[in-house]
Order: structure tokens, then C-alpha cells, then sequence
């Protein structure tokens, strides 16, 4: 999946903010091409005060849809943070998850992010996550 540095440093920032609950946000573009990610927007998570678990509201979905075809894109995936946790999908990520839409987790440790990770499910049984490589477009991104 390709993002810009410019959207995954607003990610970033998103999860260091919301430190030590877990944010919460929609990756909107176009799923060809391996996933090229053109827009990002925060999401509310409805779970406030749990700091290991995140729920996103339904009309803020339909709403993010609307935003994201009127943009002519589309919504081809979901951000969320994992505080003092690696960046690797849980069982709740795993059962909560939808096909072919890219799950970006960032591990959030002391404030400081600290890793990013992109996953899909995979196709067929048992059910399970694939991880995908992350490509950082911008020639302004750290090396």
C-alpha cells in the first residue's frame, strides 16, 4: 500500500494525541495497484475511555462514504493505534475485519509512535491476516 509521508505523519500525530486511548481513522483512494492511499480522515472512536479497543460510529461511516465518492475515491481502508502494543492486529482486529480493505496499526509506546504496520485478510480458511508492504511516497520523508 502506497501513502504519502505528509498523510502518514497526520496518522502519526492522530495517534501520539489521543495517547493512551486508541485513535481511530478512514484511508480513502483507489485499491489498485497494491493500494494508493489520497486521503485520510480522522474517525470518532465511540468507545471512549477504553484504551485497547476502538469502535467506529456507522453514520460517520455512511458520511466518510459520501466524502470519499464525492472526492471520486473510495474507502479502502482503516487506521487505528495500539498504545504500549506492537503493530500487530489483534483477535478483535481479526474478527472485526472486512475483506479486501487495508488495516493500518500503529504501535504507540509512551506517547511515541514507534512502528506501522499495513494488513489485509487473506483469502479463504483459516481466517487471517496477510501483511502488506508499506510504501512512503514524498521525497521530504525521513530514512
Amino acid at each position: 500500500m502506497r501513502i504519502s509521508w505528509r498523510d502518514l505523519r497526520q496518522i502519526l500525530s492522530h495517534a501520539a494525541e489521543t495517547y493512551p486511548y486508541e485513535c481511530f481513522g478512514f484511508l480513502m483512494g483507489r485499491a489498485e495497484e497494491g493500494g494508493v492511499v489520497c486521503r485520510i480522515e480522522r474517525g470518532s472512536n465511540t468507545l471512549h475511555g477504553q484504551p485497547a479497543r476502538f469502535e467506529m460510529d456507522p453514520a460517520e461511516f455512511i458520511h466518510i462514504l459520501d466524502v470519499a465518492e464525492n472526492a471520486g475515491l473510495e474507502v479502502i481502508g482503516f487506521y487505528h493505534s495500539h498504545p504500549d502494543w506492537p503493530a500487530l492486529p489483534s483477535q478483535e482486529d481479526l474478527r472485526l475485519a472486512w475483506h479486501a480493505h487495508y488495516y493500518l496499526i500503529v504501535s504507540v509506546i509512551d506517547r511515541h509512535p514507534s512502528a506501522v504496520t499495513v494488513w489485509r485478510l487473506a483469502d479463504g480458511e483459516p481466517r487471517r491476516f496477510l501483511e502488506v508492504p508499506l510504501e512512503v511516497t514524498d521525497s521530504n520523508a525521513p530514512s
